[in-house]
């Protein structure tokens, strides 16, 4: 009997498909950098390697200036809102909101991001960070990643100058905050001032903290040279383009100067704020007055003419050979838009500025609906915001106590290492 074979096809050879890692640079320029701050936070827990390199100085730049597109899951930037309540501290809190999916004119506050104890008069937003004075000490408060760095008041520090009688003299000081991204470096400028009433002298005094690692560092004296320098009554509120620190102080009764710190050189200047049309009142009171960066120019937007016009003065410093000069602009608002202002019982006050030429206006009174004004300085366009989620406590307090400030920015992963 015959030995018969069975030919069988030849069989493939099974592919073992090759493992590929993608490479650490696509990972962090191509995909993380595009993702939302929170989810970033979540990340750092994957591994010791994502930690160092979620938390590196460079990848927070990089976050900070990668496009969304074409993986646009960035979100719209957020309003932070800060509540103080000057009797008490303790109460103090800050609010995330976040848009309303069904309406683009409402944020509703995000409970979960709530920030309790934590905030107060915010002075300045700077590159992710509220900051404030808290207890007389300055504060830095990032809610992307909820790091929180206190450093030590100045007048603890040094010997400043001596505070006369309160019926003799009128004493002012706050605290600027800057960044110069050359030496990637945060420093914090303390300012001080005295008019001595019976000598019509004032006096100022300026400190310079650089702020290192957990917020260690100490306070320097810095000492202005400038010939057109002047001695200043500091005014709250400064803010800080290219590694210089601006802010505005009275120098007179009825003078206004605009001062600016450079963080590298240590050079005080100081230019003169001019008068609205010769108007005195101009320069009497801050309340309608602030300082803002319009067209990335540091710039005083005036908002006496607001209520009653529906209009608002920008003065924008021009830098002619280092010859500085003021510019002004009139802003007025659309017709459509002038019952938001004009003829309304409400009284608004602004109350926080952004990054890309907005301002929110606030009204004086807490009440339950709670809305607020942006007013887009680019497009001359003013929107209504409802407000939803605000605690109820909030609308039974005195609101001759409580501060209310607002800011819109994108999220930030920038820390200050500890």
């Amino acid at each position: 009997m015959g030995l018969s074979f069975i030919h069988h096809p030849k069989r493939m050879k099974k592919r073992i498909p090759q493992k590929m890692e993608i490479p650490n640079d696509v990972v962090m320029e191509e995909i993380l950098a595009r993702l939302p701050a929170k989810s970033l936070m979540r990340f750092k827990c994957v591994s010791k390697l994502w930690s160092s390199l979620i938390s590196s100085r460079y990848f927070c730049n990089r976050f900070l200036t990668v496009p969304t597109r074409p993986l646009p899951t960035r979100p719209r930037p957020r309003i932070y809102m800060c509540l103080q309540d000057n009797n008490d501290f303790r109460n103090n809190v800050t609010l995330s909101l976040a848009p309303d999916t069904t309406n683009p004119n409402c944020f509703v506050v995000d409970h979960n991001l709530t920030s309790p104890r934590v905030g107060g008069y915010v002075l300045q937003n700077l590159r992710g960070f509220m900051c404030y004075p808290f207890f007389r000490k300055p504060t830095f408060y990032n809610p992307a990643t909820r790091q929180l760095v206190t450093i030590p008041a100045a007048f603890k520090s040094q010997n400043i100058i001596p505070a006369p009688p309160e019926e003799e003299a009128f004493k002012s000081y706050n605290y600027y905050f800057g960044y110069d991204s050359v030496i990637d470096q945060y420093y914090v400028l303390w300012s001080t001032g005295v008019y001595v009433k019976h000598l019509g002298e004032t006096k100022s005094e300026h400190l310079v903290f650089v702020l290192k690692a957990g917020g260690e560092g100490s306070w320097k004296k810095a000492y202005p040279t400038s010939p057109d320098y002047l001695p200043h009554i500091p005014a709250k509120r400064g803010m800080c383009i290219d590694g210089v620190i601006y802010y505005m102080g009275w120098t007179g009764t009825y003078s206004l100067g605009l001062v600016s710190f450079h963080i590298r050189s240590g050079d005080f200047k100081m230019i003169q704020v001019p008068g609205r049309d010769g108007d005195e009142m101009f320069l009497r009171t801050m309340k309608n007055v602030s300082l803002i960066e319009y067209g990335g120019k540091v710039t005083i937007i005036d908002l006496t003419n607001l209520r009653e016009k529906g209009m608002l003065d920008l003065w924008a410093v021009e830098d002619a050979g280092n010859k500085k000069s003021f510019t002004r602009k009139t802003m007025v608002l659309q017709s459509s838009q002038l019952h938001l202002v004009i003829n309304n019982k409400t009284i608004y006050t602004m109350k926080g500025t952004t990054d890309n030429n907005k301002v929110f206006f606030i009204p004086e009174d807490m009440f339950s609906p709670f809305h607020i004004l942006c007013y887009d300085l680019r497009s001359n366009d003013m929107t209504k915001i409802e407000i939803k989620g605000v605690p109820d406590h909030w609308f039974n307090i005195d609101r001759s106590t409580i501060n209310v400030m607002l800011m819109d920015q994108s999220e930030d992963l920038v820390s200050l290492e500890t």
